[in-house]
């Protein structure tokens, strides 16, 4: 109860703060007391609507959840990286979906959009944060890899100390090595690019990753070569926030950046 009336008392502080500010610049203080306590009122009006509709939805989830008998539901992982929670309420909402849908007979599956996860995931590393990831070379020039890109090169211009390393397989074919060479001469004004051949590596170490320090890490496993050396389809990716992942991961990064090379 002592929070609750907390809120309110937050709420009508802000109100107030709007109508005096109000009288003071308009220096028609009746008036303008008057006008700003309106508008105070208005929003605080909206804001403990808000307020409400998310009690209210927060409400709906909760039994949702319990009908649906989920051991384990958004409601319950506040303490959990908010990018986590997102991927499994959207997971959620699907589920519902589906079982709405199939109450009357009829149901659509759709394509997981694995790589709207991943990029959601990728926009929330903020400025300060330090980036380091590795790649094989894989999919640059498709579609998909070009968002990414540019996603990266946004993450760098607002701030986000960003290395991205490209490990030269030891199966690359000759034209990819030049496909290789071609990104990182293309991203070395924007990142920090550096170059490894897989062979310098242990075996332990040879990954697609990214790792963001002290928040998360992520590892996407490819589809086997087809044609070239290079590997073209994601088939998934694992992203991990727990302590002793991050630690490895902090590791294998800090290995991987003194075997390279800085490409100028």
């Amino acid at each position: 109860m002592g929070k609750e009336w907390l809120w309110w008392l937050g709420e009508f502080g802000l109100a107030a703060t709007v109508a005096i500010v109000a009288g003071f610049v308009t220096r028609d203080v009746p008036i303008s007391i008057l006008y700003g306590l309106f508008v105070g009122t208005v929003f605080f009006v909206l804001r403990a609507h808000t307020r409400i509709a998310s009690q209210q939805e927060r409400q709906i989830n909760e039994i949702e959840d319990k009908v649906l008998d989920l051991p384990v539901t958004p409601i319950h992982l506040e303490g959990v990286h908010p990018s986590l929670t997102y991927i499994l309420q959207s997971e959620r909402n699907e589920l519902l979906r589906m079982a709405k849908e199939v109450t009357n007979g009829e149901i659509t599956l759709r394509t997981r959009p694995m790589r709207d996860y991943v990029n959601s995931f990728y926009r929330r590393i903020t400025h300060g944060d330090k980036v380091v990831a590795t790649n094989y070379g894989v999919g640059w020039g498709t579609p998909g890899q070009e968002v990414v890109r540019q996603i990266d090169y946004e993450l760098a211009e607002s701030g986000v100390d960003f290395t991205r390393i490209f490990i030269e397989s030891t199966t690359a074919t000759p034209e990819d090595k030049k496909r290789i060479r071609q990104e990182m001469e293309r991203e070395k004004d924007h990142l920090h690019v550096r170059f490894v051949k897989e062979a310098k590596l242990p075996l332990d170490m040879r990954k697609n990753m990214r790792m963001v320090y002290d928040k998360c890490v992520g590892y996407a496993i490819w589809s086997k070569p087809v044609g070239s050396g290079i590997r073209q389809n994601i088939e998934e990716v694992t992203f991990y926030t727990r302590r002793d992942e991050l630690e490895k991961a902090k590791v294998m990064a800090e290995t991987i950046i003194k075997l390279s090379e800085e490409y100028k």
